[in-house]
């Protein structure tokens, strides 16, 4: 059996590998002894076929997970081009007869990666190999992530109170509006949509709360909120063109511990996020349908991204990704250090997006004053 697992969706990943495991190991205790780990990064076809051919040791199966093949061949466009993107699959014409040819009835063969882009030649491929499984893990959104996060709840006896909250929560004004009140819309916002994060935070609140009702302030106080709070701060304020508020918001996550490639990851996120946003709106899709189409449930968040899109704009959007394609290049090259790259593409983007805004509140300052003349 070949299963192609991949996806947004880190925890039913790790979960139905962890099912893959049991059913190869039936119940034998011999998986350690049948179960064969490839890297993928530099991998050639018979490190894989020969594991894959090779028959089990007193267990029913024979596991072979290669991990990080896919994403070679992933047509991403973020800041560091996954390393061959975009190469022939030349290379692994051994791979694809072998496999065609078929590989042992005992030999569980798992291709593993993490999420993928639509445009990647290795897994359009490997969907074409008889009997392969295709199993996506998407990215869960909107009244999908918020049922996961109550069903989980439910699995650890976890009751959420609706309501208000009774503490103010700095720098939270904004997030409080656009969780309703309500303990499971604001996990879903503070984890971002990672379900992994969210139930390693329901575990915390289920040792919190011994029983009791969990309400919106035990969030605030237990989950990891003010390093998520900090992370949405750093990028939204790049974007708005707020650089002390930047500057300060990056200070702080580093701090708190965050590395300098993970906070170029986080930005590179939000641009490639906003992406999708601007390619909406400049087909001139209504505000209400970019909201679905992104899962986006709160119109004040909605709206703020589709402002960022309509300042920022597709041409801009792409020397933003120039720029941070810089920032983490030139680092591996020696030519800076990382963190005074992160800096300097940090006041370059949020620098340009002040100059947006000054440029844009002039022109209605302008066309205000005209409408004035022509009303006297």
């Amino acid at each position: 059996m070949i299963i192609l697992l991949y996806g947004a969706d880190q925890l039913a990943i790790d979960r139905r590998l962890n099912e893959i495991k049991g059913e190869a190991d039936g119940g034998t205790g011999m998986l350690a002894t049948n179960l064969a780990l490839v890297d993928g990064r530099d991998a050639r076809p018979y490190d894989i076929l020969g594991p894959a051919m090779s028959p089990p040791f007193l267990a029913p199966k024979r596991l072979v997970v290669v991990e990080h093949l896919l994403e070679r061949y992933d047509q991403s466009g973020g800041a560091e081009p996954r390393r061959g993107g975009g190469r022939s699959l030349d290379a692994l014409a051994p791979l694809f007869k072998g496999l065609e040819e078929g590989i042992p009835p005992s030999t569980t063969l798992v291709f593993l990666a993490g999420r993928l882009e639509r445009r990647n030649a290795l897994l359009d491929r490997l969907k074409k190999l008889p009997g392969v499984s295709d199993e996506e893990k998407p990215e869960l959104k909107g009244e999908s992530l918020l049922r996961f996060i109550r069903d989980e709840a439910n699995v650890r006896g976890i009751r959420m109170r609706v309501g208000p909250p009774k503490q103010h929560h700095p720098a939270s004004d904004e997030w409080e509006r656009g969780a309703a009140n309500d303990p499971v819309a604001l996990i879903a916002l503070l984890t971002n949509g990672n379900t992994l994060q969210a139930t390693n935070e329901l575990d915390k609140l289920a040792l919190y709360s011994m029983g009791r009702d969990v309400t919106i302030d035990d969030v605030y106080e237990i989950c990891s909120g003010n390093r998520e709070f900090s992370n949405f701060q750093f990028t939204d304020s790049i974007m708005d063109g707020k650089l002390l508020d930047a500057l300060a918001a990056l200070e702080f996550l580093r701090a708190d511990g965050a590395s300098t490639p993970g906070l170029l990851a986080t930005l590179i996120g939000a641009y490639r996020r906003l992406a999708l946003v601007i390619e909406l709106v400049e087909q001139g899709v209504p505000n209400e349908e970019v909201g679905k189409a992104l899962g986006m449930r709160f119109p004040g968040l909605r709206d703020a991204a589709i402002r960022r899109a309509r300042s920022l704009g597709s041409q801009r959007l792409k020397d933003a990704y120039a720029a941070l394609v810089e920032a983490d290049r030139r680092p591996k090259l020696g030519e800076i250090d990382e963190y005074l790259a992160l800096e300097v593409v940090v006041v370059k983007l949020a620098s340009e997006a002040a100059e947006r805004n000054r440029r844009a509140g002039g022109a209605r300052t302008a066309f205000r004053g005209r409408a004035h003349v022509a009303g006297r």
